[in-house]
């Protein structure tokens, strides 16, 4: 086809001619013309027009625009040279250019004739004059003893474009021409060689566990195989202009401050770090085109050659990437703000890069950010080899950062979930003991002998002591700490039931076994088993637990397979288990077996120097836990809780303390806040009892006297009128009724 100003323009400029080209040459060339003259034109090494010559015309050639052949380069003099004729003869004279116009390679000082095959170079522009098109060969090697080779053409002259958009790497799915060129002994091709490279990154990247470590090993590999100098790895962090708390001008999303208030190709204003110490990360925020969104661009990696500043990608380049995730080559990007970003901003960075490469990172399913690389004048430019290269590094490094993102998530869940473990732990008691009395010391050196073996313990003691507690303090010193700790309480389930939650069953072995069920003993394979209220298991399977005890194996119900565990197995009670024995509820042997080591566990009325130091523990750990509550009990409290007997012993006092820290209404907890129960047990006391200072003598047991339960009730309400000073809401929460009940009480027994 035409060029623009009569001359002819190739379909692919990128070639030498082609044998369909040719055959258009010469139909042009067959057009009557009095000298049949032509100027092959090549920019940048890449040959570009053909432009005829005529009889009486003058070329001129040149910086300038309006010259019959421009040279856009400035090296080129505005009118640089000329090419006129003289009868037959075509003449090439210089017009005083500052570097000078070649003829085959030299300079000339005056008008020279030209004849067919010379080579004409002005700058970057480089001409063949011939007579006939059919006669054009082209040169396999330039005047200044550059070749004509994919490789090393440049196209610093033609405009500046994105080249090349590529997904996908096609490298990293040529595992079958890496495998077919080594079976067939044709060594490694570049392609092969750079799979290699990508292939030894992917393993490097594995091990590492940092991705700032990720990111730096990436750029250093891929710098190597592009033999590239500059580039960097940017992260994305898209925000919401509701969302961001900070103007333009303050401090970015890494910390750093410096303004500078430069249009970015899309006319709106960016905030740029400017920062270019050794190291030192450094960011900029990036507008969208929408005034809701906004990036904020952070640099994880960069290198540049010494004494030279990283440069991120253009805000036109970012906002290519974001609309087609694709991986871009651009070329020919010299002065081009697009593509490198306005002067104000850049500096020299601005009039020295040449062509630039910007690969999207993803993070799963997400896009993370971009790996850059540009090129500078004076070295080599990048190519669609480096392209695809780049491309299969970011498609490595985004796999990499992704399971690094995983791993980081999954170590933060996991000492998460082992703070809250520590937390739930602490609610539920198992923490150290608390209480310095003499019987818990005792019990507590009990325990620390005992834990190491691997003996039968049986532990004993009333309701609410800790049995469990104990239990489990076992178990965490012991071999066995790191394995299950399973805990049952026998006599919450029937027979059957607790049959099958000690041994298991097998799909359909009784009505409901929808499924197969695993056993305690098995889950607790390798662990402790804590067998709480032992009394209560019939002596059917008092028989069979006596059996895997002696080491024996067990069978799931409805199954004849035989299973064996290595359970330690620790037994808890608060009944007479001799009582049980001599009443033929309850095995001799198993007895025997069990009590091989025997724990007594004090109640908390035996060790009363226990009961404050407790009620305190509990107290702040409610207060810890909801964030408000009373935080200290008052002395009437104290002496209440003192005199107290604790029927339900630790869980009691718990339950009780939580029910002051609910129902105070001051800081300080008042001994009606505890509502303490009225159930007397003997040798207790009742908490009204206690109505003078700390250790006032009250008798333990009264006199008997008849008297009807009218009569008792009357006088028990009357002291109680006394003590809290004729407050009827007081008392009224002392007896545990409702003011209106205390009247119709009142009025009752006044009558």
């Amino acid at each position: 086809m035409l060029g623009t100003r009569g001359h002819f323009r190739t379909e692919n400029p990128t070639k030498s001619p082609s044998p369909q080209t040719l055959v258009y040459f010469s139909l042009f060339a067959m057009q009557p013309n009095r000298h049949s003259a032509y100027l092959i034109i090549r920019q940048g090494n890449r040959w570009t027009d053909v432009f005829r010559l005529e009889g009486g015309q003058t070329l001129v050639i040149g910086r300038a625009s309006s010259n019959e052949i421009p040279v856009p380069d400035e090296r080129a003099s505005r009118r640089h040279a000329e090419i006129y004729s003289e009868g037959d003869t075509w003449f090439l004279r210089d017009l005083g250019s500052r570097n000078g116009t070649l003829l085959n390679g030299s300079k000339i000082d005056a008008p020279t004739p030209l004849s067919a095959g010379n080579q004409i170079v002005v700058a970057s522009c480089r001409m063949t004059f011939v007579l006939s098109l059919t006669d054009y060969v082209p040169p396999t090697n330039d005047p200044d003893g550059t070749n004509d080779s994919p490789a090393s053409q440049t196209q610093s002259d033609l405009p500046p474009s994105i080249t090349h958009r590529q997904s996908k790497a096609a490298m990293l799915e040529g595992a079958d021409a890496i495998r077919r060129e080594v079976s067939q002994g044709a060594g490694f091709g570049q392609g092969t060689r750079a799979g290699l490279e990508v292939l030894k990154l992917a393993f490097e990247l594995a091990k590492l566990t940092s991705a700032d470590q990720a990111c730096e090993l990436a750029l250093d590999s891929l710098l190597k195989a592009t033999r590239c100098e500059a580039g960097g790895i940017i992260k994305f962090e898209f925000r919401t202009q509701d969302s961001e708390s900070d103007a333009l001008g303050t401090k970015d999303a890494l910390g750093t401050k410096d303004a500078l208030g430069t249009k970015d190709a899309l006319g709106t204003k960016e905030e740029v770090g400017t920062k270019e110490e050794s190291g030192m990360k450094f960011g900029r925020t990036v507008r969208g085109n929408t005034s809701a969104n906004r990036i904020s661009i952070a640099v994880l990696a960069a290198h540049e050659v010494t004494g030279k500043a990283y440069h991120p990608p253009s805000d036109s380049v970012i906002q290519s990437i974001l609309k087609d995730p694709s991986a871009i080559l651009a070329r020919n990007v010299l002065s081009d703000p697009n593509f490198v970003g306005g002067p104000e901003s850049s500096g020299s960075h601005v009039l020295t890069t040449t062509s630039l490469i910007a690969a999207p990172l993803r993070l799963d399913d997400s896009l993370f950010g971009v790996l850059h690389l540009y090129s500078r004048v004076g070295r080599s430019e990048l190519t669609p080899e480096d392209l695809e290269i780049t491309l299969a590094v970011a498609e490595v490094l985004s796999v990499s950062l992704s399971n690094l993102t995983r791993q980081n998530s999954l170590v933060s869940k996991l000492q998460s979930t082992s703070t809250r473990l520590e937390e739930l732990e602490k609610q539920i008691g198992h923490t150290d003991w608390i209480g310095a009395s003499a019987a818990l010391k005792a019990l507590g050196e009990q325990v620390r002998r005992v834990a190491p073996t691997q003996a039968t313990v049986l532990i004993r003691g009333e309701s609410g002591t800790g049995k469990e507690l104990v239990a489990r303090a076992i178990h965490d010193a012991s071999s066995r700490a790191s394995k299950p700790f399973v805990a049952i309480n026998c006599a919450a389930l029937s027979p059957t039931l607790l049959e099958s939650e000690l041994f298991g069953h097998e799909k359909g072995a009784f009505t409901g076994a929808t499924d197969r069920k695993i056993g305690k003993f098995e889950l607790a394979d390798g662990g402790t088993m804590l067998l709480d209220e032992l009394g209560e298991m019939s002596l059917e399977i008092q028989a069979k637990f006596l059996r895997v005890l002696e080491g024996q194996s067990f069978e799931r119900l409805g199954s004849n397979k035989p299973i064996r565990s290595s359970v330690r197995v620790l037994a808890a009670t608060n009944r007479d288990l001799e009582q049980a024995v001599e009443e033929g509820r309850f095995r001799s042997d198993l007895y025997f077996r069990l009590r091989v080591i025997e724990l007594k566990i004090p109640p908390l009325r035996n060790r009363s120097e226990d009961i404050l130091p407790l009620a305190e523990h509990f107290l702040g750990r409610f207060r810890a836990f909801s964030g408000h509550g009373p935080t200290q009990f008052s002395d009437r409290a104290k002496e209440a809780m003192l005199a107290y007997q604790w029927p339900g012993n630790v869980r009691e006092l718990k339950n009780a303390v939580e029910r002051a820290h609910v129902l105070a209404t001051s800081d300080v907890a008042e001994p009606e806040d505890l509502a303490l129960s009225h159930l007397k047990l003997p040798g207790t006391r009742l908490p009204q009892e206690v109505a003078g200072g700390i250790g006032e003598n009250i008798p333990q047991e009264r006199v008997f006297r008849e008297q009807t339960l009218e009569e008792i009730e009357s006088e028990h309400i009357q002291a109680t009128l006394k003590y809290t000073q004729g407050q009827k809401n007081r008392a009224a929460s002392i007896l545990g009724i409702e003011r209106s009940t205390l009247d119709r009480k009142l009025k009752k027994y006044q009558s």
